[in-house]
C-alpha cells in the first residue's frame, strides 16, 4: 500500500501511463519528490510493482534515464519468458497436446499487446484438460522442469493444479503452473466454469509469430475476472496488480460485455464478475460499461460486501485473510442468502463424497 494524503496511490503506479490524467501525474510527481530515489525504490519493491512504476515514472519525466534502465531489465527478462513459453507450446504440439492454453496475466500481456516490460511474476499459468495430464507432465519433465506436488494446500489440490520449476531458466529459475480446473480453491463450485473453459479452449487464438495459444478476448476477460474473484478473493495477494489484467484488456481489445453477462447467468457465477469489473472501474477508471456492474448495488447485502472489499473514499482494498473471511467472501459472491449458499455447498460436497466412495 502506497499511502499519501489518506489515499492509496498503488493503482496510479499500475496504470497504463497514457491513461493517467493531468492531476494524477501531478500527484505522482509530488509524491515522488518527497522521497529519495533509493527509499522510493524500496517502497515499490516491497509492493512488487517496480516495472509498472518504472514505466509510469519514465512517462511523466521523473529520473527518466534511471527508470528506463530499470524497466529495460524487465523487458529483456520477459522476452526470455516469451521464448520459454513458446518453446513449451512447440514441444506440446510435438507430443500431441491440443488443449494447452495460456491463462491470465502473461496471456493478457501478449493478447492485448501491452508493454512487455510490465510483467514481474516469477511464473506463468496455463490451462489444460485433465485428459492430457500424463503427456503434459512427461513433456515438461523431459524439458528439465521439476514436478512439485503441493497436495496439502487444499482438498484435491493436486487434481486442480500441477506446478513445475526449472532452476536453469532465468536467473532465479522459472515456474509453470498447469491449471486443470478454472482455479484452485477449496470453497468454489466450478463445474460450470470448467465446462465453459473446455469449450473456450477450442477457439483459443494463436499469438502472432509464435506457437503460443491464449483464450480469445472476451473469454480471457471472463476467466481473468473469475480468477481474481475466486482464486484471490478479489483483493488478496498480489492485490491491485490483479486488476492490471482487466484494465489492459478493456483498453486494448473489443469485449462482448453482453456475452459475458450471459455467461454469468448460465454459469451461476453470482456477482463475482460484476464486482471485479466495478473495482477495476473504480480504481483504474477502466472503460467498462456501467450496465456490467450497476445492478449489484440494488441489494443492501451487496453494498455492504463491496464496502468490505474496497473503501472507496481512500481507495484501500481489504487485504487481511483467514479461512473464515475467505468463506464469507465466497458465500457472499453467490448473491444468495448465506443459508442457500451453505446448503448448495453441502449438497455439492455430499455428491462429490458419494462419487468418490462409489469409484473406489
Amino acid at each position: 500500500m502506497i499511502l499519501y494524503r489518506g489515499q492509496d496511490l498503488t493503482s496510479l503506479f499500475l496504470k497504463i501511463p497514457k491513461s493517467l490524467t493531468f492531476d494524477e501525474k501531478i500527484l505522482l510527481k509530488e509524491y515522488y519528490s518527497k522521497h529519495e530515489r533509493g527509499s522510493f525504490e524500496e517502497i515499490i519493491n516491497k509492493e512488487k510493482i517496480l516495472p509498472f512504476a518504472a514505466c509510469v515514472l519514465t512517462h511523466i519525466g521523473c529520473d527518466k534515464e534511471y527508470w528506463t534502465r530499470k524497466h529495460d531489465l524487465y523487458l529483456e527478462r520477459n522476452r526470455k519468458i516469451k521464448s520459454i513459453v513458446d518453446g513449451v507450446f512447440l514441444e506440446m504440439k510435438t507430443v500431441g497436446s491440443e488443449t494447452l492454453t495460456l491463462a491470465e496475466n502473461y496471456g493478457v500481456v501478449l493478447l492485448s499487446n501491452s508493454c512487455l516490460g510490465c510483467f514481474c511474476s516469477g511464473d506463468v499459468d496455463l490451462y489444460a484438460d485433465p485428459s492430457e495430464k500424463e503427456i503434459i507432465i512427461k513433456c515438461l519433465t523431459d524439458m528439465g522442469f521439476i514436478y512439485e506436488n503441493r497436495s496439502g494446500r487444499v482438498t484435491n489440490y493436486s487434481e486442480q493444479v500441477s506446478m513445475f520449476f526449472n532452476p536453469n531458466k532465468l536467473n532465479d529459475g522459472f515456474w509453470i503452473n498447469i491449471l486443470w480446473t478454472t482455479t484452485s480453491r477449496a470453497f468454489l463450485i466450478q463445474e460450470k466454469y470448467n465446462e465453459r473453459l473446455a469449450k473456450e479452449r477450442i477457439s483459443a487464438k494463436q499469438i502472432d509469430n509464435s506457437n503460443i495459444r491464449v483464450l480469445s478476448e472476451t473469454s480471457l476477460m471472463y476467466f481473468c475476472a473469475l480468477h481474481i474473484a475466486s482464486g484471490h478473493y478479489y483483493t488478496l495477494s498480489p492485490g491491485l496488480r490483479l486488476y492490471v489484467d482487466i484494465d489492459r484488456l478493456a483498453r486494448a481489445v473489443n469485449i462482448d460485455w453482453d456475452l459475458i453477462l450471459k455467461w454469468v447467468d448460465e454459469d451461476e457465477a453470482g456477482i463475482r464478475v460484476q464486482i471485479v469489473m466495478y473495482i477495476a472501474h473504480k480504481l483504474f477508471k477502466t472503460p467498462i460499461p456501467s450496465k456490467v456492474f450497476k445492478k449489484i448495488f440494488n441489494s443492501r447485502r451487496n453494498r455492504i460486501f463491496i464496502n468490505y472489499l474496497l473503501k472507496s473514499d481512500t481507495m484501500r482494498i481489504q487485504s487481511k485473510s483467514s479461512r473464515l473471511k475467505r468463506l464469507y467472501v465466497e458465500l457472499a459472491s453467490d448473491d444468495n442468502s448465506l443459508f442457500i449458499s451453505i446448503l448448495k455447498r453441502l449438497r455439492y460436497y455430499l455428491k462429490m463424497h458419494y462419487q468418490l466412495r462409489t469409484s473406489m
